[in-house]
């Protein structure tokens, strides 16, 4: 540097200090501008990574469903069916409609129909009824099957009575005890 004359001193010293000023101006470049931007990408990146996966969860889930349409037809029309078969309104029609073509099936004959206090639950209403009849035993087994298993209805037998009657011995007079049911229906 002693052999260099002033003015090619002050060149080299100006090309030093403008080495170091874009030195520092690519340091600051990088770590401030592409540094940040780098971060700002790989967030990016980590959220549309977390949408990829909920978006294939919900596409497995519309793949399963798809898979299983027969599946959901059948539940939707047993849905159909507990509807019909569980009112959300006390049915004294329906239920009596029911119970007629039981007794025209069986050849029970009835001679009353009294309805009882409804037993309110939880989810459900219980609708009891008393029916006063006469009936064969043979016959009162159909008619008590027919109850427990009937496709219109939800009912059960809670209880009966069978007595003797002496004028006529193969016919028995009943009293049987029987529940419908009812939907109680939120809001």
């Amino acid at each position: 540097m002693q052999a260099m004359t002033p003015q090619e001193k002050d060149v080299v010293k100006a090309g030093l200090i403008l080495a170091v000023v874009l030195f520092g101006a690519v340091i600051y470049y990088y770590f401030y501008i592409v540094m940040e931007q780098q971060k700002r990408d790989k967030d990016a990146i980590a959220l549309i990574d977390k949408d990829i996966k909920a978006l294939k969860e919900e596409d497995r889930k519309i793949t399963i469903a798809f898979a299983n349409i027969a599946e959901l037809k059948r539940k939707a029309e047993y849905l159909k069916l507990i509807e019909r078969k569980l009112p959300d309104r006390a049915d004294s029609r329906g239920f009596y409609q029911a119970l007629t073509k039981i007794l025209e099936v069986t050849n029970v004959s009835y001679s009353e129909l009294v309805p009882k206090n409804q037993e309110v639950r939880s989810v459900y209403t219980e609708i009891p009824y008393q029916v006063i009849c006469r009936a064969r035993f043979h016959d009162f087994g159909q008619f008590l099957n027919l109850i427990e298993e009937n496709p219109d209805r939800f009912m059960r037998v809670k209880t009966f009575t069978i007595d003797n009657d002496d004028a006529r011995p193969s016919v028995h007079p009943i009293k049987v005890d029987i529940g419908t049911f009812m939907f109680n229906s939120k809001g």
